[in-house]
C-alpha cells in the first residue's frame, strides 16, 4: 500500500469516528416528581455526556406548553396552579442533541375542599326590588346567588358580596324560588335553605337624588349622602374620571348612607351614588371628585417644581434591586407568565421592596388601560400629580424574555414621556393584599 492510501484510510477512519462521536446522544434521565399542595419538585439522575438539561411541561402528554432551561441542575421546583400536568426532561449533549426522560403525569389538587353551605338564607320584597341575605360560612371567599321560577331551579346566578347581601331591582312580577352557594378555590358548596318570593305589579314615581359629601383624611377616604325618602337600596360607583365608568361599584342597605375606605392610593376618583326606590325606580347624584395625595408616610423623592421637562425627577437605576430580587425568588421569576398558568408574586415583591426605598413606585396600566396591568413592566411617578392614574412617569421592563422558556431580570428603560402608553397604578397590588407603605 502506498503513503496515498494510507493516507485515505487514515482518513476515512478519523471521520468514522468523528460521526461516531457526533452520532452519540445521551441516556435517557428518569424523572421523578413529587407534588406538595401547589408546589411540585422534579428530580432526575445525571447522565453521561449531558451537559445541560430542559424540563417540559403540558397539559397532554406530548403537549409542551411551557419550558424551562435548566443548565447542569439535576433538580428544580415550581409553583403551579391546580390542575393535572405532564412533564418531562430533556437531556442534551454539547452537540445539542438532546434526549428525553420518562412522561409523568402531575396532579395540583387544592389545599382545602369546597366550603359549607351559606346559612339563614331570607328574601324581603319591597316593590319590585327583592333583597336577598345569608350568613357566609367563614371560609368563603365569594358567594352566588341561584334563582328560579320552580324550586330547585337556576334559570339565573347572580355574585352576591361577601357581607351576604343583594339588592335585585326591577324584577318583574312572578314568583320565584332562590338559594345561595359559597365559593372558594376548592369549589362551590351545596345550596342553603331555598327561598320563596313573589312580586307584584307596582307603579311609582323616581326617587329624588342623593347629594354626595366627600372627606379625605390622608390615604382613608370617607363619603356620605343625604337619605332618600322611600329608597330600598343605594349604589356606589366610582370611577378613574368624570362620568366614566364605573371601575369599583358597591350596593348597600337603605339604611346605611357612609362608607370610609382605608388606603386608598393617591390620585384623583369621582364617585357617585344610586338611590332606587321600592318598585326599582332610580335616581343618581352628581359626581364628587374625591383627591388623594400623595402619602406622606414612608420614604418619597420629593415633588419637582413643576410636571414638565426638563423639570420631572430622573429615572433612579435600581437594576441591582432587580437582580437582588431574582437571586432571592427565582422559581417566582419563572413562574411570572400569567397566559402559562403563573401569577405576578415575583412583580409585586418587587414593587414592595422599591417602595421601601420610594414610594413613587408603582405598576402600569398598559397602554393607559385601567384594568389591563402589565406583567413585566414598573413605573416611576415623577412629575408633581398625584400617583393614581397618572402619565408622567417613567416604564421599566424588569423581566427579561417574560413568557419565554427561560425568563431572567433586566432593567430596560421603555419610557416615551407622557405618553398614553403607560399609567401609573397601584390597584392590583392593593387587591392582591400588598401594604399600601412597607
Amino acid at each position: 500500500m502506498n503513503v496515498r492510501s494510507v493516507q485515505l484510510v487514515c482518513l476515512a477512519l478519523g471521520l468514522s469516528l468523528a460521526a461516531t462521536v457526533v452520532s452519540a446522544q445521551p441516556a435517557a434521565p428518569v424523572l421523578q416528581v413529587q407534588v406538595s399542595g401547589t408546589t411540585v419538585t422534579a428530580t432526575w439522575n445525571a447522565v453521561a455526556g449531558a451537559v445541560s438539561y430542559r424540563a417540559e411541561a403540558g397539559i397532554a402528554p406530548g403537549q409542551v406548553l411551557a419550558g424551562y432551561e435548566l443548565g447542569p441542575l439535576t433538580t428544580f421546583s415550581i409553583s403551579a396552579p391546580q390542575g393535572t400536568y405532564y412533564l418531562r426532561v430533556l437531556a442534551r449533549n454539547a452537540q445539542g442533541q438532546a434526549t428525553p426522560s420518562n412522561v409523568v403525569p402531575v396532579v395540583v389538587s387544592s389545599a382545602q375542599g369546597p366550603p359549607s353551605p351559606p346559612t339563614g338564607a331570607t328574601a324581603s320584597v319591597a316593590g319590585n326590588v327583592v333583597t336577598f341575605s345569608a350568613t357566609p360560612p367563614a371560609n368563603a371567599t365569594g358567594l352566588l346567588l341561584a334563582a328560579g321560577v320552580a324550586p330547585g331551579q337556576t334559570l339565573a346566578a347572580v355574585p352576591v358580596p361577601l357581607s351576604g347581601q343583594i339588592a335585585v331591582p326591577n324584577v318583574p312580577p312572578g314568583t320565584y324560588f332562590a338559594r345561595m352557594h359559597a365559593v372558594n378555590a376548592g369549589g362551590t358548596s351545596g345550596p342553603s335553605n331555598e327561598v320563596q318570593v313573589t312580586v307584584v305589579a307596582n307603579t311609582c314615581v323616581a326617587p329624588t337624588a342623593p347629594v354626595v359629601t366627600v372627606q379625605v383624611n390622608g390615604s382613608t377616604v370617607g363619603l356620605s349622602w343625604t337619605a332618600v325618602n322611600g329608597a330600598a337600596a343605594y349604589q356606589l360607583a366610582v370611577a378613574y374620571s368624570a362620568g366614566g365608568s364605573a371601575a369599583f361599584s358597591q350596593v348597600l342597605p337603605a339604611g346605611q348612607t357612609s362608607v370610609s375606605y382605608p388606603g386608598v392610593p393617591s390620585g384623583t376618583y369621582y364617585a357617585r351614588v344610586t338611590a332606587a326606590n321600592s318598585c326599582g325606580a332610580t335616581a343618581t347624584s352628581s359626581d364628587a371628585a374625591i383627591v388623594v395625595a400623595s402619602t406622606g408616610s414612608g420614604n418619597r423623592t420629593p415633588n419637582p417644581p413643576a410636571p414638565t421637562p426638563p423639570n420631572y425627577i430622573p429615572l433612579p437605576n435600581r437594576a441591582a434591586v432587580v437582580e437582588e430580587m431574582a437571586r432571592l425568588y427565582p422559581n417566582d421569576l419563572r413562574n411570572s407568565c400569567a397566559e402559562a398558568g403563573g401569577n405576578n408574586t415575583w412583580l409585586f415583591r418587587l414593587v414592595q421592596r422599591l417602595r421601601r426605598e420610594d414610594t413613587r413606585w408603582g405598576l402600569n396600566w398598559k397602554r393607559a388601560r385601567v384594568g389591563d396591568m402589565s406583567q413585566d413592566i414598573i413605573t416611576y411617578n415623577y412629575g408633581s400629580e398625584a400617583d393614581e392614574g397618572t402619565l408622567w412617569v417613567h416604564a421599566v421592563d424588569v423581566i427579561g424574555g417574560h413568557c419565554g422558556s427561560n425568563p431572567g431580570a433586566t432593567w430596560n428603560n421603555v419610557t416615551v414621556l407622557f405618553s398614553t402608553g403607560a399609567k401609573w397604578t397601584l390597584q392590583p397590588y392593593l387587591q392582591a393584599g400588598y401594604p399600601l407603605v412597607p
